[in-house]
């Protein structure tokens, strides 16, 4: 829009942020949930039924985990961008335990195909990391706001 447009958008850090928080969202979303299908579909053939569950539950989380993490983008937005960083390191940090305790605690149920579960959830994990940093590569948003004192 140009400036002298009435409804010309004010670009904060916060808005920013959340902007490329919503860009990476979408840019994330389908593909892990196409690799989420491709692992229930192999592991279906590889393992049957226990596969497909085990499959589907890994991927779910998967996805859940991804989602967390842009949300806590979203929430941390009007905090200092130090403070933004050390939560996405902390969102992928909780992906990879979340990994470990999943695997852990559902080991137990000997009915749950345990690699079909951690190969499909590792695999969601890495392909939406993978977009998300494209996403944010590609983006828009990646532009530098000065502060009225700094100009």
């Amino acid at each position: 829009m140009t400036q002298d447009s009435p409804k010309s958008t004010e670009w904060t850090h916060e808005a920013v942020v959340r902007r490329l928080a919503g860009e990476m969202f979408r840019g994330a979303m389908w593909a892990a949930l196409g690799t989420v299908a491709v692992g229930a579909v192999l592991w279906t053939v590889l393992a049957g039924v226990p596969g497909l569950v085990a499959a589907l539950i890994g991927g779910a989380l998967a996805c859940l985990s991804s989602v967390g993490t842009l949300v806590v983008m979203r929430k941390t937005a009007a905090l200092p961008l130090q403070v933004i960083m050390v939560a996405a390191l902390a969102g992928f940090m909780g992906k990879l335990i979340l990994l470990i305790v999943v695997m852990v605690l559902l080991r137990q149920f000997p009915v749950l195909h345990t690699n079909a579960l951690a190969l499909t959830m590792a695999a969601t994990i890495v392909v939406a990391t993978f977009m998300e940093v494209r996403a944010s590569k590609r983006s828009r948003s990646q532009m530098v706001v000065p502060t009225p004192g700094n100009t």
